[in-house]
């Protein structure tokens, strides 16, 4: 896989790794991880249990004409 970025960045990423004493690759490496931990997915929201008291209701319980 190779992706495309500007030579600022190359050079600014190149220090960074050469004041770290590892390759390019692994700071990159690195980053990746790093930035897959701070993005973890959220688990689902659960949506809320409403418990009223009401237990099962019928449409005859609602309704007055339902015999």
């Amino acid at each position: 896989m190779s992706i495309e970025i500007s030579k600022e960045t190359e050079a600014r990423l190149a220090a960074e790794a050469r004041r770290l004493g590892i390759s390019e690759n692994a700071l990159v490496e690195r980053f990746l991880s790093e930035h897959a931990a701070l993005t973890k997915p959220a688990s689902p929201a659960a949506l809320p249990v409403w418990h009223l008291g009401a237990g099962a209701l019928h449409r005859r319980d609602m309704y007055a004409d339902v015999g």
